[in-house]
């Protein structure tokens, strides 16, 4: 199976990496979670050092 985020994900992560800087290595500041379901797959990323996250659905 292969997971392909979404372009809202994508950007996200973009934006947020220049607001909320780390000294961690490339890649490691973001967790990405995907959950599929019946209907709908859900994309969820996370910032390890504020937190924030973002989730999208995908049909």
């Amino acid at each position: 199976m292969q997971f392909v985020t979404d372009q809202r994900i994508d950007k996200w992560v973009n934006e947020h990496a220049q607001q909320c800087k780390t000294k961690a290595f490339d890649g490691a500041q973001f967790t990405y979670a995907f959950t599929p379901t019946g209907i709908v797959e859900a994309q969820t990323v996370e910032c390890l050092c504020c937190n924030k996250k973002l989730t999208v659905y995908i049909d």
